[in-house]
């Protein structure tokens, strides 16, 4: 339900007042701003803000994921990527959603694949899921932190999530075979327009590293800090009901469905 300010003048002190308006009658001399929120509307609005608040505990402490602005150059390592007996990349790959909301991008896994017993909240409001494969990189470039306690330090080596479409990871298959898999692989990445790839569309070999210790070796970190990402841990799911309740998908009615309410539209 939407929410509303209301706004009124005030009341004069007397009649005579009310009955003979000054000069300035045309001027607000005070203005009263409610908040207002109760019954259905509330309880809505506290259900979102306790989800929203548990997507914040969710996220802290999780790994970036590898992106890059159109026209910029990177450096990365592959830390897994291994190819199967088939010649494929051996990674894990799932249907994910990719919404803006309050100005960030917020990825969801689709939850059709996982929950057969209803269908997918935000497929329903119209978003359609990418498929993709995730690996893990150390990003060689240095960054700044522009935000949190560590604001305006500048770090390098960062290990980071490589999420990317189906395109990119063809790309990447061909490449591995020819390199005998991607895992200890460096490339320099570029992302020549803004149209391609956010983890960048050309990737010009470097080297390739025998083992971790290597890698941890030029990079100036340990061992347990080159490893490949707990992917269980770092991708989120969550599922329907909780979707509704964040307000990113359209709200589930029919037989056997739980109702809801699409709170982004409505806020």
């Amino acid at each position: 339900m939407a929410l509303k300010f209301a706004k009124k003048a005030a009341m004069p002190l007397n009649t005579e007042a009310a009955e003979k308006p000054s000069a300035d009658s045309s001027k607000k001399t005070l203005s009263t701003v409610s908040f207002l929120k109760k019954g259905k509307a509330a309880k809505e609005l506290l259900a979102y803000e306790e989800a929203q608040a548990e997507l914040r505990r969710q996220e802290a402490g999780r790994m970036w994921r590898f992106w890059m602005p159109d026209g910029e150059d990177r450096q990365i390592t592959f830390l897994d990527g291994a190819l199967d007996d088939d010649g494929m990349l051996d990674i894990y790959m799932f249907y994910e959603h990719s919404l803006r909301l309050n100005g960030k991008v917020e990825n969801f896994v689709c939850t059709a694949a996982v929950d057969e017993t209803q269908p997918c909240p935000i497929c329903e409001s119209g978003d359609r899921a990418s498929f993709v494969g995730v690996m893990t990189v150390i990003d060689h470039s240095e960054q700044k932190i522009k935000s949190g306690p560590n604001a305006g330090k500048v770090i390098s080596n960062t290990r980071k999530l490589f999420v990317a479409k189906q395109s990119t990871i063809k790309q990447l298959t061909k490449i591995a075979a020819k390199r005998g898999g991607l895992t200890g692989c460096t490339f320099d990445v570029s992302r020549t327009g803004h149209q391609s790839p956010s983890v960048g569309n050309q990737f010009d070999f470097v080297q390739k590293f025998d083992s971790y210790e290597e890698i941890a070796e030029a990079c100036g970190l340990k061992v347990e800090d080159v490893q490949p990402a707990n992917y269980e841990e770092e991708i989120r799911y969550l599922s329907p009901e909780q979707l509704i309740e964040l307000g990113v998908g359209k709200a589930l009615v029919g037989p056997g469905l739980l109702k809801g309410s699409n709170l982004k539209e409505e806020l």
